[in-house]
């Protein structure tokens, strides 16, 4: 039996192959955007029909989305999208703990202006989404406000655990819709990362990040009402 390292290495392999890295993005696509619908079944003949790639491509993305946490394989049923249980929510939220929280401080050290900048831009844009309630459009928004402050960080290996942990919970929030007074919440929190990080206080910018991320794990444990 292939170990779960040998498996690594193999996908690193044939993660160079266009049609295989085509094929992984649109079927990861397809579950991010929920197109792919959580308890799904699917076999890789199906997956090729859909998506209209050869098998071999689609074999490899296949097995890194399984490496990924996006498939199961089900005995006798074939693949299943992913379907994540409270507690794999909890778990997802503290894995952004334990490294975003690090990330934030970073990012108050190492940021330029312009990085600054668009930080400020992105919170307030998200005030007026708030307004509105347009949950769609605020959580683009917040994906693009967590990256940033990732880039702004300067770690190449940083930024790319912190992409997969927000892949995942992008495709969470769709499930479990933010509540109003979730989209508040969010906003206030961002602010004080802002500050924090405009401050270049590292200790405060952890801090509020590290607040954000637990109050955000509380609202999900107990989600307010709509």
């Amino acid at each position: 039996m292939m170990s779960t390292l040998e498996a690594m290495r193999k996908m690193k392999t044939n993660k160079g192959s266009p049609l295989a890295e085509q094929a992984y993005e649109e079927i990861k696509r397809r579950i991010l955007s929920l197109e792919f619908g959580p308890g799904q079944f699917f076999n890789e003949l199906m997956i090729c029909d859909i998506i209209g790639s050869s098998r071999s491509p689609v074999h490899h993305a296949v097995q890194r989305l399984k490496l990924e946490g996006f498939l199961d394989v089900i005995p006798r049923k074939g693949l299943q999208i992913r379907r994540e249980s409270m507690d794999e929510i909890l778990d997802l939220l503290e894995a952004r703990w334990a490294v975003e929280a690090n990330v934030a401080a970073l990012a108050a050290q190492r940021r330029t202006a312009e990085q600054l900048e668009r930080m400020q831009d992105l919170v307030e844009q998200s005030s007026e989404l708030v307004r509105e309630a347009d949950r769609d459009r605020f959580m683009q928004i917040d994906h693009d406000f967590h990256a940033v402050i990732a880039q702004a960080a300067g770690n190449q290996a940083l930024t790319e655990i912190l992409r997969s942990l927000h892949e995942r919970s992008a495709r969470l929030w769709k499930l479990r819709l933010l509540a109003a007074g979730d989209l508040v919440h969010t906003q206030n929190e961002h602010r004080a990362v802002v500050d924090a990080i405009a401050a270049r206080d590292a200790a405060a910018a952890a801090s509020a990040m590290a607040g954000h991320l637990e109050s955000l794990r509380n609202r999900r444990v107990a989600p307010p009402a709509a």
